[in-house]
């Protein structure tokens, strides 16, 4: 699958559930509410994407780059974030019950506002 597949099927309100997206470049893109539970984003670039209310659930982000991304209210519930770069990421009401952060850059030493992104 590519980012364009990725960004069409987000917008017509398919699921991703339990697709393989390892290493895409999905860097801005609007996820809010996409359904990846399952899915396989491993090393996935999502700097400043958009994933408000997304469904993330035992979704592997080991690696990710996750930078600036707004993860409100995502429910990233058995997700696996090892090694995964959530610096200056928006996690205000997400849901984080049994995620494995192993490593994982969470962190920021220049906060960023919801209006950055």
């Amino acid at each position: 699958m590519d980012t364009a597949t990725v960004e069409r099927a987000v917008r017509e309100g398919r699921s991703l559930a339990g697709e393989n997206l390892s290493g895409l470049d999905l860097s801005g893109l609007d996820l809010s509410g996409a359904d990846l539970r399952g899915a396989n984003l491993r090393g996935a670039v999502l700097i400043r994407a958009r994933l408000v209310g997304a469904d993330l659930r035992d979704a592997d982000l080991r690696e990710a780059d996750l930078r600036y991304a707004d993860l409100r209210d995502a429910d990233l519930r058995g997700a696996k974030l090892h090694r995964a770069n959530l610096s200056g990421s928006i996690r205000i009401g997400a849901k984080v019950r049994k995620w494995a952060l192993k490593k994982a850059w969470i962190a920021s030493p220049d906060p960023v506002s919801v209006h950055d992104l």
